[in-house]
């Protein structure tokens, strides 16, 4: 298998994991997947993707469109660009 093709199905597996709802654990068990390899390749997929854990600028183009808040233990909240609502979902963690 090719790099990249490696590396896709490792991002494809840990987009499977995040719609999974479950444990990094639990998913690992369940699909015989080593959990160094998965933890190094969710680590990698957090470098790709940009995600550092900081907030994103929200423009004002999109005030009309929806909005999910994603805490750290996976709790998904989807609401409207409120900036009121917002702030205070992110004051919640």
């Amino acid at each position: 298998m090719r790099k990249e093709e490696k590396r896709a199905q490792m991002f494809a597996m840990i987009a499977d994991w995040q719609q999974s709802g479950k444990s990094k654990k639990c998913y690992c068990e369940e699909n015989g997947i080593n959990e160094a390899t998965f933890y190094y390749w969710f680590s990698r997929s957090k470098e790709d993707n940009g995600a550092t854990g900081s907030f994103i600028a929200i423009g004002k183009s999109g005030r009309n469109s929806e909005v999910e808040v994603i805490y750290p233990n996976g709790v998904r909240i989807k609401a409207g660009a409120d900036l009121g609502l917002l702030s205070q979902l992110i004051r919640l963690y």
